[in-house]
């Protein structure tokens, strides 16, 4: 595949492609916002709707028509590996998926391109208001980064995500308790992707993360970084979004003011020693 320079650095058609499958996987399922649709239950805490099949079906034949060299990694299986190609979609066709089914308008269809191990775009769309965040390799964010204010620890609103091990959901359960005098607000709203996004663009001003798939959070911690802001491992080290984290759940601390991200990082090592 010949592929020109300028097409490997602007990733203008690549965007568009990611774009038009996201808009088309919200059209293609808004009509089933609210009704809980159920296909499977994926264990004790997880299920899929048919809306999450839907949507994935839509998204992957978009991308494949635009891109048919490219690899894909979906949520909802059947199509490649993480190690598939050098160019590689990884797509979560919906994530808040209980969110969507009970009627809670905080979801999203979640698309990353990764070059090799690194990510060079991500469109994270609300499907249900058609709401839009992206990134690219090159510096481009849709909407535009705005300015990074200084917030302090207890006066922020911090997203908590946690995986759905039993092990990491105590480690939420106690960390809440712990944390939720010394913030604004500890807030679980199950749809890591979108919190990511809204931490990007300085609507929510944290995220704390325990081992969450990397699927979940791949396109968000991009646009983190892309906008400005910090991604950062418990210990405090800068945590850039990888491809071959696939192999381990992921934790991390997102933040746009990096005080915030080393006060947030504090706190998980101070509940760690006392828990």
């Amino acid at each position: 595949m010949n592929l020109t320079k300028e097409f490997l650095t602007t990733w203008t058609a690549q965007l568009a492609a990611a774009e038009e499958a996201a808009r088309a996987a919200g059209e293609a399922i808004r009509g089933q916002f609210g009704q809980r649709l159920i296909n499977e239950y994926k264990g004790p805490h997880d299920v899929q709707l048919t809306a999450d099949v839907i949507a994935q079906k839509v998204i992957v034949e978009s991308l494949r028509e635009a891109f048919p060299h490219y690899g894909i990694v979906a949520e909802e299986g059947g199509h490649g590996t993480w190690e598939a190609e050098e160019f590689l979609w990884a797509v979560d066709p919906l994530d808040g998926t209980n969110n969507f089914g009970y009627g809670i308008a905080h979801c999203a269809v979640a698309i990353t391109l990764f070059h090799g191990d690194v990510p060079v775009l991500a469109v994270i769309a609300d499907p249900v208001t058609d709401r839009f965040f992206s990134a690219t390799g090159d510096g481009r964010t849709s909407p535009p980064a705005s300015p990074c204010y200084e917030v302090p620890l207890r006066r922020a609103t911090v997203s908590l995500v946690t995986g759905y091990a039993e092990e990491g959901r105590r480690w939420g359960q106690g960390f809440t308790g712990w944390m939720s005098p010394r913030c604004k607000r500890l807030v679980n709203l199950w749809a890591p992707a979108m919190d990511l996004a809204l931490v990007a663009s300085g609507a929510l001003d944290a995220m704390v993360c325990r081992d969450a798939a990397l699927l979940d959070v791949c396109g968000g911690m991009f646009l983190v970084e892309s906008f400005g802001g910090h991604v950062v491992d418990f210990d405090g080290e800068p945590l850039g979004v990888r491809r071959s984290m696939h192999r381990h759940p992921v934790s991390f601390i997102a933040a746009r003011d990096p005080h915030l991200a080393a006060d947030l990082v504090a706190a998980v090592r101070a509940y760690d020693a006392a828990s």
